[in-house]
């Protein structure tokens, strides 16, 4: 990581007064340049000192600016509830894209650890967009989470009033194992999709820096631990407390490590579950998608790279 020596410092200065406290979070003065010119297109000018002294004790710029692009939609972003990622998006997307293009109607989401809501609301977004239903509930954990979620529901409704839009976000322990059976009890329909960005990053790498394949500083510092840290148990429960007892027929979920993907491969019946893994656009091992190979979410299987046959 290049050092911000007074040269770069008083070059940045001469520039903006703006810049400088910019560098520590960029390094560089286009970065810097660069969040200063979306500093003064998303906040009033009133703000934009308190937003570089914030940037400056590497507070997310989404925190600051409170929103983040994911798919067509603008999330709004609140401490204490993980940031949208592109790579989500992008497979989101691909999900969205892939079961609009076969049709699929009155199609029932659930997606675990949901966060600030961001993928059963780009899914909403695209079924509507084609004219298809689709039905989400979003589970989490966490109050700050599931308040977020409601808050960007209510403002995606608001935007867009002529939209189908039958979704809802609720309180859930993923590790309570009555919710699966529960859920199945009290809804009107039975679930067909699984989706779940978990806590997935590992101990062991969640303390390195980005230069070792670890997790930013600013991540560490500002984002919450809780919707970061996390291995295979999560999967597990997703599984046996989600995907199973829901009498789901589908899933995808985000992982960070190859070993996640073998975990669940191996959890499942391979003579009812096929399963595969994803790669994102920077070749990185993004997802691991299961379908039952006999009902119509099957079509899942051209989502993935490589398919597990044995």
């Amino acid at each position: 990581m290049p050092r911000i020596t007074n040269k770069l410092f008083r070059k940045a200065k001469e520039i903006s007064n703006y810049l400088p406290p910019l560098l520590k979070a960029n390094r560089s003065i286009e970065k810097a340049q660069l969040e200063l010119k979306w500093i003064k297109e998303e906040l009033p000018r009133k703000e934009w000192v308190s937003a570089v002294n914030q940037r400056s004790k590497l507070v997310p710029l989404q925190y600051i600016l409170r929103t983040q692009p994911f798919g067509e939609l603008n999330i709004i972003c609140r401490k204490g509830v993980l940031i949208p990622r592109w790579e989500t998006a992008e497979w989101t997307e691909s999900l969205a894209n892939l079961l609009t293009s076969h049709g699929f109607d009155d199609l029932n989401l659930l997606d675990a650890c949901t966060g600030s809501g961001c993928i059963p609301l780009l899914m909403q977004h695209k079924f509507s967009k084609s004219c298809l239903k689709l039905n989400s509930t979003g589970l989490d954990i966490s109050p700050k989470a599931i308040s977020l979620a409601k808050y960007n529901l209510e403002k995606y409704k608001s935007n867009n009033p002529t939209f189908y839009v039958h979704s809802n976000f609720e309180i859930a322990d993923l590790f309570d194992p009555r919710l699966g059976v529960e859920l199945h009890e009290t809804k009107e329909n039975t679930v067909d999709l699984v989706t779940s960005n978990p806590p997935y990053v590992l101990s062991k790498d969640y303390t390195k820096s980005v230069l070792r394949f670890g997790v930013e500083k600013s991540v560490r510092l500002h984002e919450p631990a809780l919707a970061l840290l996390g291995d295979n148990e999560f999967y597990d429960q997703l599984i046996n407390n989600l995907v199973i007892p829901s009498r789901a027929i589908g899933f995808v979920f985000e992982v960070g490590y190859i070993s996640q993907v073998q975990f669940v491969r191996e959890m499942l019946d391979n003579e009812v579950w096929g399963v595969g893994l994803r790669y994102d656009s920077a070749g990185n091992v993004r997802c691991v998608i299961g379908w039952q190979k006999d009902k119509k979410l099957s079509v899942l299987e051209s989502m993935c790279k490589e398919v597990f046959n044995d």
